[in-house]
């Protein structure tokens, strides 16, 4: 009878997991860190929005820097002819490394040292199929960037339009249940 309460426990506990945080994977093959104790920003762009997400996006991460945020973005390919995707692909990969770089520029800009954890922060998903776009509503050829923000877990606290909502979106990414806790100073005796 234990057994089976102790199977029961583990399956329940692993229905609570984030399904979009099992096997995902980004353009270079890594696996994509959902709900390990950073929050995440998820962006679902397509080739029609990348300027609209170029404009906003990196502003946006810097604004908020403080919280560490894994950012992740979901690229539909579903406008893209089959013969076409590797090379779509191929310039994801591309962008990432732009991306990074502009990223750095945003930091020095503003007279701050780029974060170590950089590098580990910027995920790019090719989704040939759109799946995770049909999930937040949006149909093929869509015309507007839509993000949200998960918790450290993995749990959604907030979605809206980028950048309309990107306010709030940093606000509840600040108050999400195990976001960083704002930097205090101790105060001394004397």
């Amino acid at each position: 009878m234990r057994m089976i309460a102790a199977l029961a426990g583990l399956l329940a506990l692993v229905g609570a997991l984030p399904a979009q945080a099992a096997g995902l994977q980004d353009v270079f093959g890594k696996d994509v860190p959902i709900g390990q104790g950073r929050p995440t920003v998820v962006l679902y762009a397509n080739k029609g929005t990348r300027d609209e997400l170029r404009q906003h996006v990196y502003q946006f991460i810097y604004d908020v820097r403080e919280e560490k945020p894994i950012v992740v973005v979901h690229v539909d390919l579903r406008d893209v002819p089959g013969l076409f995707k590797g090379m779509a692909k191929g310039e994801i990969r591309k962008s990432h490394r732009e991306s990074l770089d502009l990223m750095k520029q945003m930091f020095r800009k503003h007279g701050q040292a780029v974060p170590a954890e950089l590098e580990s922060s910027l995920y790019m998903v090719a989704d040939s199929k759109g799946e995770p776009h049909k999930s937040m509503g949006l149909k093929k050829g869509f015309d507007q960037v839509v993000a949200k923000v998960l918790s450290p877990s993995g749990e959604e606290v907030a979605r809206g339009p980028f950048p309309q909502s990107a306010r709030k979106l940093g606000q509840s990414m600040a108050s999400a249940p195990g976001a960083n806790p704002p930097a205090r100073v101790a105060q001394r005796a004397r």
